[in-house]
């Protein structure tokens, strides 16, 4: 997670218990490149949760402007810079959509591309809305704003969460073209599809449930 105040940037790593070498890189990273202002917190979690880690990264960072970025070098993080000025132009959230251009979207896998389209239609019917991508966790956002809404999605869900709640908060996204490189290039790989599924469908029929005024989320 990336976090940008007026005056610098910080960069928060947070290591879970992971088996790579994380810890260790990240703490001679601090100690070679003290301008990057990174910051290290371990977590030793009985039950791991996604959701949580960011909420934690967001709790202890400063900046107005937060970035999620995966340790595993699957996104294209030379989209920041885009990302912030979209931030600063007055955007909620800015989110990288890999279904934008076609080549994008051959990137991703058969299978998790069938349940994407199938995914963003149920948006359409359910919300009356055209999301470009939900569930892509490579994204930037008024940190402050996303902590107002609250968040509680405790799994990859969450990424859908906080978009669904910016757009029927009157927020704003903009979504911008990339490209992600297949899972597991840069370390291991945590998401596993039939683990989520169940997961992003609640959030979307909550936020459904939200919108006709049976159910209020926030």
């Amino acid at each position: 997670m990336i976090a940008q105040a007026s005056i610098f940037a910080e960069v928060i790593v947070i290591d879970d218990g992971s088996g790579d070498a994380t810890l260790e890189t990240a703490t001679r990273l601090a100690e070679e490149l003290p301008n990057l202002h990174l910051r290290i917190f371990t977590r030793e979690l009985v039950r791991p949760s996604f959701g949580g880690l960011v909420r934690f990264g967001m709790a202890h960072a400063v900046g107005r402007y937060c970035a999620i970025v995966s340790a595993d070098a699957t996104d294209p993080v030379d989209l920041l810079p885009q990302m912030l000025r979209l931030l600063r132009g007055g955007a909620t959230m800015t989110v990288c959509s890999r279904y934008l251009r076609h080549e994008d979207a051959l990137r991703v896998g058969a299978t998790y591309r069938l349940y994407q389209i199938i995914y963003r239609t149920g948006i359409k019917l359910l919300l009356g809305r055209e999301v470009a991508d939900s569930t892509y966790g490579f994204r930037a956002f008024n940190r402050q704003y996303i902590q107002a809404l609250g968040t509680s999605s405790n799994r990859f869900n969450i990424f859908p969460e906080m978009t669904f709640k910016v757009l029927e908060s009157g927020g704003t996204i903009e979504y911008i073209p990339g490209a992600q490189q297949p899972v597991g290039v840069g370390g291991s790989e945590k998401f596993k599809l039939p683990n989520e599924i169940l997961g992003y469908a609640a959030v979307l029929v909550r936020a459904a449930l939200h919108r006709a005024g049976a159910l209020r989320w926030f």
